[in-house]
């Protein structure tokens, strides 16, 4: 159920919930497959590795090979693909809930997780930060074992997934730290080596890939540490202060559970040392966005199952308070989801470069008054044709390019070209979604005849 409403949810919540959702795993997967593709600036320099890339570019390849290439119906595919790691995921917060509170308290944490809208929004997005967090419960779940029974196999998977969760995002090293203390304040040897043993093998994997990749081995690892530690590099794209994820988290998380979370958290278990910890780090560090937070809430919400459960248990024979608590709980829901929407899912500028990218006519696009970061790339318009791009402050570079024809089609988002001026180089508009125009060159006198909507506006 919980996969289900995962893929509905982004289905109907159509876009990118940051540009990252493009151009972390799906640009480069899409240039696997397909032989085009634009490279952030990431690829760029080498910060990225390309497992997920790998993983996702044989998915669109085998969409390909069924002629299944509408950028929406593969965007469905990947959706599915994500989800379907979070279903596995969601067994693992229910097997981890189980073994620390019981059966009831794991229906309970599985049912909250599988149903917040604050986690919904992101679960089938092709994001590292949602799509690390299957492995990384995963890795607390064996962990919570490897600390009772001393295992050398039980250190060794929690190493593993510890390890797959790192490769995914790289901030995902983090969690190793509690892992770590927990097990040697336990004096839990061998499950200390087990761990070592995965992670390790995860490691070299890690730098054979990098090496055959980027020519040098664990060259992505550096230079994510060497411009995010560094260099501060990410600082750039902003700063915050060390506070700044406190409003936010409460907006994120089930209020309805505070207080049950802190009765958990009070514990000081190895979920909480996790909590507390990687919520300690990422504050310090000063760029900081509201998606770095995914990982904390299937946390949250293990922490607050048992003591929740242990409350609910009392009600669960009275239909109106369950009732009332469901509805609460639904309200609760719509309301962290509505917190986090971001102000725009550029759903009319990827509808477009969709709707352009199915034109055979289309022999090159340019669009308008868009970051290149901000569109799609190539996995949106599927189409190995020339691209320009111009932001706002950039649109008068575009006059001589206007008249080049291998230029058929113009994306002008919110007004950043004037229409006349689009008209008077010999482009009729072709469809409109909102603020978000698509030109097309007007057919000559000899041509098709093609109808064309006829501009309006400055």
């Amino acid at each position: 159920m919980g996969a289900l409403l995962a893929v509905a949810v982004v289905a109907l919540k159509r876009g990118r919930q940051h540009p990252d959702e493009v151009f972390q795993f799906l640009e480069p997967a899409h240039g696997l497959a397909f032989g085009y593709w634009l490279p952030a600036w990431e690829w760029v320099v080498g910060l990225r590795n390309w497992a997920v890339p790998g993983v996702l570019g044989g998915v669109l390849a085998l969409c390909g090979r069924m002629g299944l290439e509408h950028p929406w119906a593969m965007a469905s595919v990947v959706w599915a693909c994500c989800a379907a790691a979070q279903a596995w995921g969601t067994v693992a917060l229910f097997r981890l809930v189980e073994e620390r509170d019981g059966r009831e308290a794991a229906l309970l944490a599985s049912a909250v997780h599988v149903t917040w809208g604050g986690w919904l929004l992101y679960a089938a997005r092709p994001l590292a930060d949602s799509l690390s967090v299957a492995p990384l419960l995963g890795a607390l779940l064996w962990a919570w074992r490897a600390r009772v029974r001393d295992g050398l196999r039980e250190g060794f998977w929690s190493g593993v997934l510890l390890g797959l969760a790192f490769v995914v995002r790289y901030p995902s090293a983090v969690f190793g730290v509690p892992i770590a203390v927990s097990l040697l304040a336990a004096r839990r040897w061998r499950s200390l080596a087990g761990g070592a043993l995965g992670v390790g093998g995860v490691l070299l994997a890690l730098g054979l890939l990098d090496g055959l990749t980027w020519g040098a081995p664990w060259h992505t690892l550096w230079k994510y540490f060497e411009f995010n530690i560094l260099s501060g590099g990410s600082e750039k794209f902003g700063t915050q202060p060390a506070w700044w994820y406190l409003p936010k988290l409460v907006g994120m998380v089930p209020l309805l559970l505070v207080w049950h979370f802190g009765r958990g958290l009070a514990r000081r278990d190895l979920l909480g040392g996790s909590f507390v910890f990687y919520l300690g780090v990422m504050s310090l560090l000063a760029h900081k966005e509201l998606r770095f937070l995914v990982p904390l809430l299937p946390l949250f919400v293990a922490l607050a199952a048992g003591p929740a459960w242990a409350t609910v248990s009392r009600w669960v024979r009275s239909p109106r308070a369950m009732g009332g608590l469901v509805g609460a709980y639904a309200l609760s829901s719509l309301a962290a989801a509505t917190v986090q929407m971001p102000g725009g899912l550029a759903t009319e500028q990827l509808d477009a470069l969709v709707f352009a990218g199915r034109d055979e006519s289309l022999t090159g696009l340019i669009v308008a008054g868009q970051q290149e970061w901000n569109i799609s790339g190539r996995f949106y318009l599927h189409r190995d044709v020339p691209l320009l791009v111009r932001p706002d402050h950039q649109v008068g570079e575009l006059e001589g390019p206007l008249t080049e024809a291998r230029f058929s089609h113009v994306l002008v988002s919110g007004g950043a070209l004037g229409e006349r001026q689009v008209e008077a180089a010999g482009f009729c508009v072709q469809r409109r979604w909102g603020r978000v125009v698509l030109w097309k060159r007007c057919p000559s006198a000899s041509g098709s005849g093609e109808l064309l909507t006829s501009p309006s506006g400055p």
